[in-house]
């Protein structure tokens, strides 16, 4: 059984969240690339495995985030609900559908731009970067490649590894990356990024 304030191992999250946690309680939970998620369980669904946490975002807006039980390294109940009259897994507040798509789309979108776990941190720092300016970006490998076919960025993410089919692409593109360098050997201390 999960304790307040206690946490539970993936292998275990299952069999707790169904039998112990009420929809209402509030829950951290730590995902694969070490976010720490905590706010409201509002909906769970047995079947995939999904659970929809409510938390609210520095400028107070409602986020929703869908979390896949069986890929959590950790889970705690901060607070546990108590059973409400409803049935012991009804949310307290309907959540809409399109709430909930909308919420499964943006966490897609989040997973596909963070990028594999063997990437440098000045590789994803850059690709956040040139996201700024060019949004239709994803990762291929450990290679960042704007989707339009325009440039690639290979490690170690140096202006000379920007390649592509559009000369004027490439160039915007390798001035983005020269003065990323500038501005992370800055805050960083001046230590040169790995690959």
């Amino acid at each position: 059984m999960v304790a307040c304030g206690t946490m539970a191992t993936a292998g275990k999250v299952e069999n707790e969240l169904q039998h112990h946690v009420p929809l209402g309680s509030i829950v951290l939970c730590v995902d694969p690339y070490a976010n720490k998620i905590e706010g409201e369980l509002v909906a769970m669904d047995e079947p995939t495995g999904m659970i929809i946490i409510k938390s609210v975002t520095t400028d107070q807006k409602e986020d929703l985030t869908v979390l896949n039980r069986d890929l959590l390294t950790e889970f705690a109940v901060k607070k546990k609900a108590p059973n409400n009259t409803r049935g012991a897994f009804m949310p307290e507040r309907i959540v809409s559908e399109s709430a909930v798509r909308t919420a499964i789309k943006e966490k897609e979108d989040t997973i596909n731009r963070t990028g594999p776990k063997d990437v440098s941190l000045a590789g994803t720092e850059l690709f956040k970067v040139i996201n700024k300016t060019y949004t239709n970006l994803e990762w291929r490998g450990n290679v960042i490649q704007g989707l339009d076919g325009d440039f690639v960025v290979h490690p170690p993410y140096k202006a000379s590894n920007v390649n592509g089919n559009t000369e004027d692409a490439v160039l915007r593109i390798k001035k983005v990356v020269e003065k990323f360098h500038v501005d992370f050997n800055k805050k960083h201390g001046g230590q040169q990024p790995s690959s």
